[in-house]
């Protein structure tokens, strides 16, 4: 993916405009504040009268159901057949950039309090007559955010367009990423009571001027705190991120957001089941759902038929035959996370009462195997047919997901087992010496089912981004968390800057069933409990460990 936000490709120069946004701290320095509260913007729009009758469109939707008509699989879809589920009763929020609240296929699902719109209108500026293409974030032809929020919720049966993946929800959208506002934008969505926050936004660590790996505001990990705990008056806000277009060279666990413990991170798969070229791995990858197979447009066969600017503007261009208002969407995992927003409202519909934690671990439970080609995955307690980095353990399955929704009686409470800080202070031989393996056992942990880990970990190294980082587990069960890569030629100071410590999330290792005894061993006994395995995997360099910690929580 060219650009360093999951916006669409088409415009390479938003390659500069992103990266310059991290580089001068807007999502990092502001932050959004430390506010949320509600603004009410003005009256809401109108909602003119529509036709009932079939989506015209919905027959290019291969993503919801695919006979084949992309030139793909048939059944490699987002499995709603014979659901009925609608998404009725669920709000969404979407923090993104533009979104076009007066479309004619959304303006019905817009949420209201009272007649008014509770925060400000997102919608794009009006371009003046002849002006020049801008498909800048917020600016006129700033089509990504109506794209992705038409995904999942633009209305059916109504003679228009096509169909979202949960139709009858009701919407709240953000123009957070060009104002920088993400952390209040997240907070307003859980005070005003979203069910779902999705977000298709995230930068490439490559192209973040931060080393390579990106931090997370402390507003919006305060306000994700706020999501887990206060969220569904304490049921948790299900919050869903794109893991990332930067391909097999990035890692989703370089992004502070994507990587955050109470984030569901979605990569990509195409239409005939396969993960998207520029799907990125990470041990944080949850599911995936359907998308474009490459990050440009395929005439429109195997996109995304989504909402565009209503009229001449937008992605379409007015160039579409079937109508202007709508257009094939390029914008990758962009694409797949507001699909996995609508099953989320689809299994919320069903059963109210899940929480955060219920909602990860049906989707990983119900999700079907992807197409790996020659690539194995790795054997999953969670399934049959494993894990693996790029798509997480599999292709969400809306049906599969809804039924064990209806079915849930909901997850124990959760545990959590810390070993507080570990000190190493152990010279990193340069490649090619032998790794560094530390082991460390949890005191009095009743933990017995994993459902994910994180690890802190803190090096100096002057070329942290030559560092090979492997969680084993006390089954022997092994988590990449960091692979050797490269920087950006021109970034200043460290790469890959661990000095500070960094938090990798996994998932991998969830439904693991680990004994009291497996948590608590000790190095030199049978099973050694937890294992960091480290070493420099690029020549050039050495560095220093000087800790680590891990954090396990489960029931």
């Amino acid at each position: 993916m060219p650009s360093s936000l999951f916006f669409n490709p088409r415009h390479e120069r938003l390659k500069t405009v992103m990266a310059s946004w991290l580089l001068a701290g807007l999502l990092s320095g502001c932050g959004g504040g430390s506010g949320g509260d509600t603004q009410v913007s003005g009256p809401a729009p109108l909602v003119p009268p529509t036709t009932p009758g079939p989506d015209p469109l919905l027959e290019r939707q291969w993503h919801l159901f695919n006979t084949g008509q992309s030139g793909g699989v048939p059944g490699m879809d987002i499995g709603l057949q014979g659901v009925k589920e609608t998404g009725r009763g669920v709000l969404i929020a979407f923090v993104d950039g533009a979104v076009q609240l007066n479309h004619p296929d959304l303006v019905a699902n817009v949420f209201t309090l009272n007649g008014l719109l509770p925060t400000p209108d997102p919608s794009p500026p009006r371009a003046a007559p002849g002006a020049p293409e801008n498909a800048n974030p917020g600016q006129w032809d700033d089509a990504h955010g109506t794209a992705v929020v038409g995904i999942a919720v633009a209305s059916a049966n109504n003679s228009l367009g096509g169909r979202g993946v949960a139709p009858e929800s009701k919407f709240l959208a953000y123009d957070g990423v060009s104002t920088g506002l993400v952390a209040s934008a997240l907070r307003s969505a859980i005070q005003l009571g979203a069910d779902i926050v999705n977000n298709s936004w995230g930068a490439l660590d490559s192209q973040s001027g931060k080393g390579s790996y990106v931090s997370a505001d402390s507003a919006w990990r305060e306000s994700m705190t706020a999501a887990m705990t206060q969220g569904r008056r304490g049921k948790g806000s299900v919050v869903v991120f794109a893991a990332g277009n930067g391909g097999p060279s990035e890692d989703s666990n370089r992004d502070a957001y994507a990587n955050h413990p109470g984030v569901l991170a979605v990569g990509a798969v195409d239409h005939r089941g396969r993960p998207s070229a520029y799907a990125e791995p990470g041990a944080n990858v949850l599911v995936s759902a359907p998308a474009m197979s490459l990050l440009r447009r395929s005439n429109g066969v195997a996109d995304i038929w989504t909402t565009d600017i209503s009229g001449p503007r937008g992605l379409a261009a007015g160039t579409q035959p079937e109508n202007a208002d709508y257009a094939a969407f390029a914008g990758g995992s962009s694409a797949s996370a507001p699909m996995v927003s609508g099953v989320v409202a689809l299994m919320l519909e069903a059963n109210p009462n899940l929480t955060w934690r219920d909602v990860r671990w049906l989707l990983a439970r119900t999700a079907r195997p992807a197409d790996l080609g020659l690539a194995l995955a790795e054997p999953s307690a969670m399934n049959a047919h494993g894990f693996h980095p790029r798509v997480g353990f599999g292709r969400v399955h809306a049906g599969d997901a809804v039924q064990a929704a209806r079915q849930f009686s909901g997850l124990p409470p959760e545990k959590t087992c810390d070993s507080g800080l570990l000190w190493m202070d152990q010279p990193i031989g340069d490649a090619p010496a032998p790794a560094l393996t530390a082991a460390a056992p949890l005191e009095a942990c009743d933990l017995k089912t994993v459902e994910s880990v994180q690890v802190t970990l803190t090096v100096d190294h002057p070329y942290g981004a030559d560092l090979d980082v492997v969680l084993i587990s006390p089954t022997g069960t092994r988590s990449q968390l960091a692979r050797p890569h490269l920087c950006p030629a021109d970034l200043s100071g460290p790469c890959g800057d661990l000095s500070r410590g960094w938090t990798f999330h996994s998932v991998r290792h969830m439904g693991e069933p680990i004994s009291a005894a497996a948590q608590n061993a000790l190095p030199n006994q049978a099973h050694p409990g937890w294992q960091l395995q480290l070493k420099d995997g690029q020549d050039g360099d050495t560095g220093n460990w000087r800790s680590w910690r891990v954090v396990i929580t489960g029931h």
